[in-house]
């Protein structure tokens, strides 16, 4: 059984309803203008379009977006003016075909500039569920849902006015980085989500710049793989000079020798002929740090106050873990977001909500019988992934934790939590669908609820895991 996406905007309080951009009300006919749905569309989904010159733009409350922006010089004026005459579709292709070849400076060949795009996108996730991305030499593809109360102008705004300002400063010089005009179309149903997401992942190997989806480092699909996914899979096989190429031949001659391979970023020393070590390390703490004999009240004080490592620094608050402090189930993800570092508790914001649908599912309910801790205590500066010092300060927190709730059986949250916990940098992928051990108590895999918002067709494998944890408690009683 796996939950369809109408059922998860029920239960994120997101279910669609598309009107025009400047409605005043939800119900207000004269401001919604009915287009044509493709059969497979939702019933209840009302579309409203209005156009701001060359490209129609859609404006839906709750429904998911594909987007494109491009930078300024991608795509000049005389160049659209070409294919205003173009059917929609063929003009589209046009476009797409225009941008792949590297037209323009693409700025964003070089890494430096495509990780200031790449951490943008990061820092402001709670304000939306970014689904899929890829960031291209000229141009950037997104699928996005945004949150309650935001707007997609907004939310492209605040993202390209971020990066224009960081790159004007690091290139020494002013002026517009992106075209006002961007392109943006609602996914009307399950089936067009996964078209649009399979699109934007395999756009890097069809524009030559890498050979396959997980080896192009400026993409969601080489984030889900994980940063090791190329020591742990073996190397993948990326045209080594393809982003290069597309760098040196198109900016300045003086800033071509400032490009760097994303090879050398994404791929193990040639040196070294074994996988990569797991990126789990036992830090060296100081000698009296020992939160073992600590009681909650103690304990919850010590993480509240702790700064062993320097997330102390930017976080807002700790976030401990909350529940049942003698639960039968204990929850572990990765680290407080945006949302939880505001609020002082784990899996607040859509993907908590989701967690509590899956706890649900297995006739639990958040806070009874049921304890959620994270392997971090504080956030990771834009969502970024644990360190291995940050993890060996916080590590013994929840060891404690775990001492003294006692649980049966802990569900590992994610990619993250499942490889520090079990010490390992094997896939998630392969360690799903196993009984594991902690410290002598069964540990089930599952993928992180963020991660199944941006993929939901995996949410079937979470539901088989779901059924292995529920099956395994059985047995434990």
């Amino acid at each position: 059984m796996s939950l369809a996406r109408a059922e998860i905007f029920r239960e994120l309080g997101l279910l669609p309803v598309w009107r025009l951009q400047g409605s005043a009300q939800a119900g207000a006919a004269e401001a919604v203008a009915q287009a044509s749905l493709p059969a497979s569309a939702r019933p209840y989904l009302t579309q409203g379009i209005h156009t701001r010159g060359y490209l129609p733009h859609v404006k839906a409350e709750g429904a998911s977006y594909f987007v494109t922006f491009r930078l300024a010089d991608s795509l000049p004026q005389e160049v659209q003016e070409r294919w205003r005459e173009l059917p929609e579709i063929e003009r589209a292709r046009e476009v797409e075909r225009h941008l792949d070849t590297g037209a323009g400076e693409c700025l964003l060949a070089r890494p430096e500039l495509a990780d200031l795009v790449v951490q943008a996108l990061r820092h402001h996730e709670d304000r939306y569920v970014l689904h899929d991305f890829v960031v291209m030499p000229n141009h950037v593809h997104l699928l996005l849902t945004p949150g309650p109360g935001q707007t997609l102008s907004d939310i492209l705004h605040g993202i390209k006015s971020w990066t224009a300002q960081e790159f004007n400063v690091l290139l020494g010089r002013s002026g517009v980085l992106w075209q006002r005009e961007s392109f943006d179309r609602v996914a009307r149903d399950d089936d067009e989500m996964q078209r649009l997401a399979a699109y934007i992942r395999h756009n890097p190997v069809k524009a030559g710049l890498c050979a396959e989806e997980a080896g192009f480092r400026w993409s969601s699909a080489w984030q889900d793989a994980g940063r090791d996914a190329c020591a742990t899979r073996g190397s993948p096989a990326v045209v080594p000079d393809a982003r290069v190429a597309v760098a040196q031949t198109s900016l300045p001659a003086s800033s071509s020798k400032e490009v760097a391979s994303p090879v050398a970023q994404t791929s193990p020393p040639a040196s070294s002929s074994k996988a990569a070590a797991p990126d789990v390390a036992q830090a060296s703490l100081p000698a009296s740090f020992d939160p073992s004999s600590l009681d909650w009240p103690a304990l919850t004080a010590a993480i509240r106050g702790c700064s062993l490592c320097g997330l102390h620094k930017s976080r807002t608050q700790s976030v401990p873990g909350v529940g049942d402090l003698r639960a039968e189930w204990l929850f572990i993800g990765e680290a407080p977001g945006a949302d939880e570092d505001r609020q002082g508790e784990p899996f607040v914001g859509q993907a908590g909500k989701l967690l509590d649908a899956m706890l649900g599912a297995l006739r639990l309910k958040r806070g009874e019988n049921v304890y959620i801790a994270n392997i971090l205590k504080s956030r990771p500066p834009g969502n970024r992934d644990p360190l291995p010092e940050e993890v060996a300060a916080c590590l013994p927190y929840l060891q404690r934790q775990i001492d003294l709730i006692q649980p049966k059986l802990i569900v590992a949250v994610g990619r993250i939590a499942a490889q520090n916990l079990l010490v390992t940098d094997t896939p998630i992928g392969k360690l799903r669908g196993h009984v594991h051990e902690y410290r002598g108590i069964p540990l089930v895999v599952t993928y992180h609820p963020a991660y199944l918002l941006r993929s939901p067709a995996d949410k079937v494998r979470a539901w088989e895991d779901l059924v292995l944890a529920a099956n395994t408690m059985q047995r434990l009683r």
